[in-house]
């Protein structure tokens, strides 16, 4: 069966160092440049010109990540920008429109190379509206995006807010998907004790546990907005199962019932009803098998699509060799054995499942959702 891979994330390739340049003064900016003696990684390097990290070139490179495409017989890669360089820190409207272009182009260029293999989300300056359906427009027109990968939060605006509407009804207006990303929020807190504890240190808890919270503040703010309900063709994809959403449908249902008062200014549908009667789309990227039936049950195996991560970490590909049992970085497995994963392990081998779910789960939703069925 065919398979597509909806969460798979690029950084900006080398060669556009140079045209990143002169964005250097925003201090969440961040671009990436070849490594000095290493051919196949690069440098992500900060506005100070510190290297924050070496990535591989699987993260930029078409013709790598094919191999892995091929490796793990994934037909399809939807390549969307890493949530850190979608440029919503910016607070200047013509610098965050250019930095959206430059990032739109680079991977444009990628799905130009090789048109069959990858399909492509572009970034919009979402704190500016206009700006931001203006590239829309254009990602669509000229570059033949199918969709715009946005966080979960706009500079700490949840996205209901009524400035970000007319972005989402023209994306709606135009057929265009909407992948719904975690950054910022829970993951990067202003507040110093709530800083303290989400601390990156502390068993990488700003992304195992505040990526699934701020997916599921993304989730009620378009839902208590009345932004589902008032768009109800927009096709939206939460990312990594819609985080911790799904697991608190039934608190959200009984809080709206038991204290009315409360949600007089929410919509007053209810959020199964906001799932059935919308275009809410998740992704498959659990890491757990009892997780993923609770998906299929609720929302359909319609509405779930394989989703891997590549090429982070925490993604759905086993960084560890099976016979080594190390990394490409030197970490030894702590099990004894490695996992084996790969994308769509779940959903390939999910028991009890019919086939005609199973392709769904592999191609048939990721088309639907990108609007190329």
């Amino acid at each position: 069966m065919e398979k597509w891979d909806v969460h798979t994330h690029t950084t900006t390739s080398p060669e556009t160092y140079e045209a990143l340049g002169r964005f250097t003064a925003y201090a969440d900016f961040v671009r990436v440049r070849k490594h000095a003696s290493k051919p196949c990684c690069a440098e992500m390097v900060n506005s100070k010109g510190e290297v924050q990290r070496i990535i591989e070139d699987d993260a930029y490179d078409g013709a790598v990540r094919l191999k892995d495409c091929d490796r793990y017989g994934v037909a399809v890669q939807v390549l969307s920008p890493t949530p850190m360089m979608i440029p919503d820190y910016v607070d200047n409207e013509k610098d965050a429109a250019d930095i959206c272009r430059i990032l739109n182009d680079d991977n444009a260029a990628t799905v130009a190379k090789f048109p069959k293999r990858f399909v492509a989300l572009g970034a919009v300056p979402l704190r500016f509206p206009d700006a931001a359906v203006r590239e829309l427009e254009r990602i669509q027109k000229d570059l033949g995006m199918r969709g715009i990968e946005i966080n979960t939060n706009v500079n700490g605006e949840d996205l209901d807010d009524p400035r970000f509407f007319p972005v989402f009804e023209a994306a709606e207006k135009l057929g265009m998907a909407v992948f719904i990303h975690p950054w910022g929020g829970f993951m990067q807190p202003s507040d110093e004790k709530l800083k303290k504890r989400m601390n990156a240190s502390r068993n990488w808890r700003p992304w195992l546990i505040g990526m699934g919270m701020e997916t599921a503040l993304a989730f009620d703010s378009l839902r208590c907005g009345g932004v589902h309900e008032r768009l109800p063709k927009l096709r939206v994809m939460y990312a990594h199962g819609g985080g911790a959403f799904p697991a608190l449908l039934g608190r959200l249902e009984h809080g709206a019932y038991c204290r009315p008062d409360l949600f007089k200014n929410a919509s007053q549908l209810d959020p199964y009803k906001t799932i059935q009667q919308s275009a809410v789309y998740v992704d498959t990227l659990t890491h757990n098998t009892a997780v993923l039936r609770m998906l299929i049950e609720i929302l359909g195996a319609k509405r779930l699509a394989v989703g891997s991560d590549y090429p982070y970490p925490l993604g759905e590909i086993d960084p560890f060799d099976k016979q080594t049992r190390r990394d490409p970085k030197g970490n030894l497995c702590p099990y004894p054995e490695t996992k084996g994963i790969y994308p769509g392990f779940a959903a390939e081998h999910l028991e009890g499942i019919s086939d005609a779910d199973r392709t769904r789960l592999l191609a048939g939703t990721a088309k639907e959702w990108l609007g190329v069925a």
